[in-house]
């Protein structure tokens, strides 16, 4: 693997890191509706303001929400919806499966 691969990849494992958090993924989905400022958003997931910036500059980092200041307003917008979608998919996909299995596994053991 030559070195522009390996960056590469390796910008792309961050964007997985960033997105590992059930309340980044929630951040996300919610996002992609519509534009969202810290203090409402934090109020909906119900989070102390200042967890819900630390969530919301990880994805900044990341590339994957951009940042428009009104006022004394900070609002995030998606910028990579198709990473919501992404992780429907592995929902659907994968996550339901597991819980199937799961499922199945502590019927059997009982």
């Amino acid at each position: 693997m030559d070195d522009k691969d390996k960056a590469r990849l390796e910008l792309s494992a961050e964007v997985f890191k960033a997105i590992g958090h059930p309340m980044r993924l929630a951040m996300l989905e919610r996002l992609q509706a519509e534009p969202w400022c810290v203090c409402e958003l934090a109020a909906d997931l119900g989070l102390n303001k200042s967890i819900a910036s630390k969530h919301l500059s990880q994805l900044y980092d990341v590339g994957l929400l951009e940042v428009e200041k009104k006022g004394t307003q900070v609002i995030y917008t998606l910028a990579a919806p198709c990473v919501v979608e992404m992780a429907r998919c592995g929902h659907q996909a994968v996550v339901q499966q597991r819980l199937k299995r799961l499922q199945g596994e502590r019927v059997t053991v009982e």
